[in-house]
């Protein structure tokens, strides 16, 4: 799926993993794309990396005023992407509630706080996507908070997606995605049940990144998807 040439792309989280192959592919196919990440230096470089079409610039979805100051200098944005995240390896019987409070805090209010602010720059036919993750359903050692962080974004997204519009809104699940940070350098434990999730698909493989990146351009550019969510796990969850 195509964006369109022109269009601008805006995806926070986007300096690094899944958001900066998203806006790779997005800079290849014409479009105008920022990325942002916690450090503007960063956020720069990696824009760098893309080419002229693609901006970098500082977001921290911790704090209201960096959010301001993001679409202060921006303008009219026709896709919206939020993948920023702040993995928080933590478990019930050694729960570290400061840790869990800022991830939770990222997710939810953060992601609704970046959609407050991005609403009066974002075109009437644009589109939101937000990411979860299937730990809300499938729990990885060590994913309390992120099973709990995840498991809310089909909620936000279903408000979202009626109260603005036409803006459509939804959210993408992934998997266990293949070839990721995540996956990388995963220790032992967590390692195991990856390749867990790996042998439980149908076809015994996991989703690549290419595979995400090209479901999130299918629900930014499919105008008659809303309010779903769409899973890209490799057919894992019907087994």
């Amino acid at each position: 799926m195509m964006l369109g040439k022109d269009a601008h792309l805006l995806v926070i989280g986007g300096a690094r993993g899944l958001g900066f192959e998203l806006a790779r592919t997005a800079v290849a196919q014409g479009a105008r794309v920022t990325v942002t990440g916690r450090d503007a230096d960063v956020a720069a470089a990696r824009a760098a990396e893309l080419g002229p079409p693609a901006r970098g610039l500082a977001c921290d979805l911790l704090d209201a005023g960096s959010v301001g100051r993001l679409f202060g200098d921006l303008d009219v944005v026709d896709h919206l992407v939020l993948t920023a995240i702040e993995r928080d390896h933590n478990t019930v019987a050694g729960f570290r509630a400061d840790a869990a409070a800022r991830m939770m805090l990222i997710k939810t209010v953060g992601y609704a706080n970046a959609v407050a602010h991005a609403l009066p720059k974002l075109d009437p036919g644009g589109s939101v996507v937000l990411f979860s993750g299937l730990s809300m359903w499938r729990p990885s050692p060590g994913s309390t908070t992120m099973s709990m962080a995840n498991s809310a974004i089909p909620g936000l997204v279903n408000s979202l997606a009626v109260e603005i519009a036409p803006v459509r809104v939804n959210a993408i699940t992934p998997g266990t995605v293949a070839g990721t940070e995540a996956i990388d350098n995963a220790d032992p434990v967590r390692a195991e049940f990856f390749e867990a999730q790996r042998l439980r698909t149908p076809a015994k493989r996991l989703p690549t990144p290419q595979d995400i990146v090209e479901a999130v351009l299918f629900l930014l550019t499919c105008s008659s998807v809303n309010g779903e969510n769409l899973v890209v796990d490799a057919g894992a969850h019907l087994l």
